[in-house]
């Protein structure tokens, strides 16, 4: 055997046409899979500071050299799969939206998704288990708010709930507090340009 060859045991039926490869970390394991091919769509980045890179900081994600925010400025990650979860996410937050501010609330959040304001800051979880930064999420239904979409008034709590089922979610501090001045800029345009179609 080759230095270089690793010695697999398999328990149970490993399906046919598979390829098994060494890999340091499994994120979702199932022991009684028997479909004929196996797709790995997660990577798994080590909570340690990118060293040698310029917007590196303590708790970022990364592999290799680079951090996910590196990765995310060279456009090396691709968001399309994460995308569907975002809207999934803020969808939760449709019953909760005035009936004719519905379709601007979803084309909102459609721009967003793609918005260059939006490729980095949105796509960095940064220490919350889950593929999308759910606090930012949570700053801009609360900056809706001012701009008229909800049909009661904002609660905080209520809000939380929809998209976590549960209120008291670490995530609820997002849901009390505004974005920045640029993110508030670009949702203004966006609701702008809407509105003057």
């Amino acid at each position: 055997m080759d230095k270089d060859e690793e010695v697999f045991r398999i328990e149970g039926n490993p399906g046919q046409g598979n390829t098994f490869v060494k890999i340091g970390h499994v994120e979702h394991y199932n022991p009684n899979a028997t479909t004929a091919t196996t797709n790995i769509t997660n990577n798994y980045y080590y909570d340690k500071p990118a060293e040698g890179s310029s917007s590196a900081k303590p708790g970022d994600k990364k592999l290799g050299n680079m951090t996910l925010r590196d990765m995310l400025k060279a456009d090396m990650i691709d968001t399309g799969n994460i995308q569907p979860l975002i809207m999934n996410y803020v969808s939760c937050i449709r019953p909760y939206v005035k009936d004719e501010m519905d379709r601007l609330f979803m084309h909102l959040w459609g721009r967003i998704l793609v918005h260059e304001a939006f490729k980095i800051d949105l796509y960095d979880p940064g220490k919350q288990d889950c593929k999308f930064n759910r606090n930012l999420v949570g700053n801009i239904m609360h900056y809706l708010d001012g701009k008229g979409f909800y049909k009661e008034p904002y609660n905080q709590s209520e809000m939380t709930r929809a998209v976590e089922g549960d209120a008291d979610s670490p995530v609820r501090k997002g849901f009390r507090e505004y974005p920045d001045e640029q993110t508030k800029g670009v949702i203004d345009a966006i609701i702008k340009e809407y509105k003057d179609k």
